[in-house]
């Protein structure tokens, strides 16, 4: 892995707290690469920095400081404008699809929408052709499009926020805790299906999770943060294995919640 198409480098987010002059340090000063073709595992617990930092690469939160840098490109300090130009190259499927998909509408409407956002002089019948493809792809019959997110359990919602996320045609796809409120069959099925869609699609992952189990089952590295910091990057057994830091031990002796098997 020699290509970097994420370069992060000091990047520092900080919060004020809500009705207080004091402020929050969310991600403290971090540098790191995220290499073309790979899954890069982000672990660390809940309120570490994993989300915060997924939306400062999604340019949704200002940095504070430092810079980010897609395939060369910085783009911490660029405006919307500019950065929506580069928005299509980057997308990212959230932990809860009841949220993320607006409730009220079809499924057939809430797929389009990116296809007329990123490709708005393509011709309706090869949308269609587009749509169905990726549905059948993620393991959904075509009748989905007929339905509303109601209609369907979380871990086909989930199905349907990753193939409304492949249809802008990524390079990159953020997927933020895409299994932690399904079961383990469900979880396992994700987890197969992001790593095809990586084959199939030439795709670079950003796996964030609070789970070391699912995190070793799918990515080619780990990152781990704590408290905003990052304590360990590389190769899952290589960060678990040789860890000086008392908390990648910890998580190392933690419970594996995650016993399905994921193909490469």
């Amino acid at each position: 892995m020699t290509e970097a198409v994420i370069e992060v480098i000091n990047l520092t987010k900080r919060f004020r707290m809500e009705g207080t002059r004091q402020m929050r340090t969310a991600v403290d000063g971090i540098s790191f690469s995220v290499y073309k073709g790979e899954i890069l595992g982000l672990l660390g617990e809940s309120g570490c920095g994993k989300t915060t930092l997924a939306r400062m690469l999604m340019h949704l939160v200002p940095a504070t400081e430092g810079k980010i840098l897609l395939d060369g490109t910085e783009v911490q300090s660029l405006p919307e404008r500019q950065f929506r130009k580069l928005r299509g190259k980057i997308q990212m499927v959230y932990q809860n699809p009841f949220d993320s998909l607006d409730p009220s509408k079809k499924i057939k409407s809430l797929l389009e929408e990116p296809m007329k956002i990123w490709f708005p002089g393509m011709r309706a019948e090869e949308r269609n052709r587009r749509i169905l493809s990726a549905l059948a792809e993620c393991g959904l019959p075509e009748d989905s499009l007929s339905k509303k997110p109601a209609g369907f359990s979380g871990g086909q919602l989930q199905r349907i926020s990753i193939a409304r996320a492949l249809l802008a045609q990524p390079e990159i796809l953020i997927a933020d805790e895409v299994v932690s409120a399904l079961d383990v069959t469900i979880q396992a099925q994700i987890l197969r299906l992001l790593v095809k869609m990586r084959k199939e699609h030439h795709l670079t992952i950003l796996f964030i999770t609070h789970d070391l189990s699912v995190a070793r089952s799918i990515s080619d590295r780990i990152m781990v943060m704590q408290e905003g910091k990052i304590k360990g990057i590389g190769r899952p057994d290589a960060v678990l294995e040789n860890a000086q830091d008392d908390y990648i031990r910890a998580l190392d002796k933690a419970v594996f919640t995650f016993a399905g098997a994921v193909p490469e």
